[in-house]
């Protein structure tokens, strides 16, 4: 149940580099849109609902079974894909090749994001 609880966007590293490998237009990267950012988690097992307000996509509420498959939105574009346990780490690979993986460490909630070669990071703090 580490992941449960609201958590707000503490800092962020590497994203810019991602998301312009991912094809994001740069006109349309907003760093500040981050900040502030949230994310609000249920987890049931391995069933999990996230909830977020800014970000690295559109606002607003997904669900997700680990195990199964994933959708839903990464720097404005459509994110599929499939779930898995790593030890205590959710990793999510995209039919793109972009790969997600969440984690708790030191406290901080961890969205590492890897694509092309590039690797994002965002930590959160407990809201």
């Amino acid at each position: 149940m580490a992941f449960a609880g609201s958590w707000k966007v503490a800092k962020f590293e590497g994203l810019k580099a991602v998301a312009l490998a991912f094809g994001v237009d740069e006109s349309k990267m907003d760093p500040a849109k981050l900040q502030g950012g949230s994310v609000a988690i249920t987890q049931d097992g391995d069933n999990f609902t996230f909830t977020a307000t800014g970000g690295l996509g559109k606002s607003g509420t997904h669900a997700m079974t680990v195990g199964g498959p994933s959708e839903g939105e990464l720097f404005g574009k459509a994110f599929s894909g499939t779930t898995a346990w790593a030890g205590d780490k959710i990793v999510a690979t995209g039919k793109s090749g972009v790969k997600l993986t969440r984690s708790v460490e030191g406290g901080q909630l961890l969205y590492q994001i890897e694509f092309g070669g590039k690797v994002g990071k965002c930590w959160f703090n407990k809201a």
